[in-house]
């Protein structure tokens, strides 16, 4: 059951079908609370259906679980740039690149909001 719960989490987030991630990975979260990789991939799906406060919180979880897993951190990162904080999404990425340098989404991503942090978007 916990497994086909991730299987189909997955399967349904390869297929955009976001809102049937969120509800699967709620499943599996709920028989396996403590797997951070689970509350990462249901943050990426809430950002999906842009709600990204969601995406937060989840995402904070995944760090809180595994505080030196580098994805984690791209995903706090990622749902602060969302929620326009990007000074803290600045901050999240750094703290994902001191524990793995050369981890290029985080690197990659820092690049990216540099320019944000010195010109916000205007949406």
């Amino acid at each position: 059951m916990a497994d086909e719960a991730k299987a189909k989490g997955n399967a349904s987030f390869t297929a955009g079908n976001y809102t049937d991630t969120i509800h699967h990975f709620t499943e599996k979260i709920s028989l396996a609370p403590d797997d951070h990789v689970l509350y990462s991939n249901r943050s990426a799906a809430q950002a999906s259906v842009r709600k990204f406060a969601e995406a937060f919180s989840d995402a904070e979880k995944a760090v809180e679980l595994k505080p030196d897993w580098p994805k984690g951190y791209y995903r706090v990162g990622t749902a602060h740039m969302w929620l326009r904080r990007y000074d803290d999404a600045v901050s999240a990425c750094k703290n994902g690149l001191e524990i793995v340098p050369n981890n290029e989404a985080l690197k990659s991503g820092l690049f990216c909001l540099s320019g944000l942090v010195m010109m916000p978007l205007k949406v």
